[in-house]
Parts: structure tokens; sequence; C-alpha cells
């Protein structure tokens, strides 16, 4: 009997072989993960299945895990819906640290801008913006994108880092 043969039998013995892939149930906002592993990550089977539980297909959970074993870090979306808070802390107990984006809030530019002492006009020049742009989003006509937000929050972490980053001296 050949391979194949005995492989097609194996096979339906177990009976029909169903997706392992969850259909598309939701139709909400995606959220952005990145996983940092902080440890050996000796539990991969465990943090898979655990991310299968938050909504990932099987495929995904494997691509984090392989990308977590290799580099350390990797980046997921699941559903806003999910659970954060008891995914990050059953994470943490399997050498993995969840985070997620910032949620902007109105007041996140003006604050920032206002925390570092400077104009509308100064903060637009340091970020790279057009001052009209800067104005839409601290008066709440438009939001920054997530670019922006990022550039605004590192910012506002280490304004000098930022400064070095898009600011070239002169002499």
């Amino acid at each position: 009997m050949s391979t194949n043969s005995v492989s097609r039998e194996r096979l339906a013995r177990l009976g029909p072989v169903r997706d392992a892939d969850p259909p598309s149930s939701f139709s909400g906002e995606l959220v952005t993960l990145v996983l940092r592993r902080v440890g050996q990550l000796d539990k991969r089977i465990t943090v898979a299945r655990r991310l299968r539980a938050a909504g990932l297909t099987l495929k995904a959970a494997h691509a984090v895990i392989t990308r977590l074993a290799e580099a350390g870090v990797a980046v997921c979306t699941i559903a806003e819906g999910a659970d954060l808070p008891s995914l990050a802390r059953d994470l943490l107990d399997l050498d993995v640290r969840v985070y997620r984006e910032r949620r902007p809030d109105a007041d996140l530019v003006a604050g920032v801008r206002a925390r570092h002492g400077l104009s509308q006009r100064e903060f637009a020049a340091v970020l790279g913006i057009e001052l009209d742009r800067l104005q839409n989003w601290e008066q709440g006509r438009n939001k920054p994108d997530s670019a922006a937000l990022k550039l605004i929050a590192a910012f506002d972490a280490a304004p000098e880092v930022v400064e070095a980053a898009t600011l070239e001296p002169v002499i």
C-alpha cells in the first residue's frame, strides 16, 4: 500500500476536517497590538491558544508565535471587543507583554503643546505640519491620523529625540 493511500485511510477514519479559522462574525473596529517577548517563550502552544481565544486565526497566531520566537516582537490585530486586560495578563504570565496604540483624547494635541510651552506655530514647525492642520486638531474639527499621534506622543516623551530626528543644525 502506498504512503498516500495510508494517509488517506487514516484521514478518513478521523472524520470530516473542519476549518480551523472561525467564520468572520465581527464587523467592528480592529485594534493593533504589539507583542514583545520578555522571557523564554517556553509555552508557545498555550500562547497560540490564548491568541486564538482572543479572535486570531490559527494562521495568524502561528505567525505571531514564529515572529516572537525569531525577533522577540510581533504585531497583530484583534477585534475591539476582545478583553484586552485579560489577554495582557494571561500573556504576561506566558512571558509576552502586550501593547496597544494610545487612544487620543480631545485635548491630547493642545495638552502636549502646552506642557512644552510652545505656540501653535512653533509646535506645527517642530512636527513638520501646517499650522491650520494643527489648529483643526486642537479645535476638534479633524483628528490626527495614527502616524501623527505617534509623533506627538514621541515628542511628549522625548522632545529632544524628535527634534534631533526632524531638525538639523545650521552649523
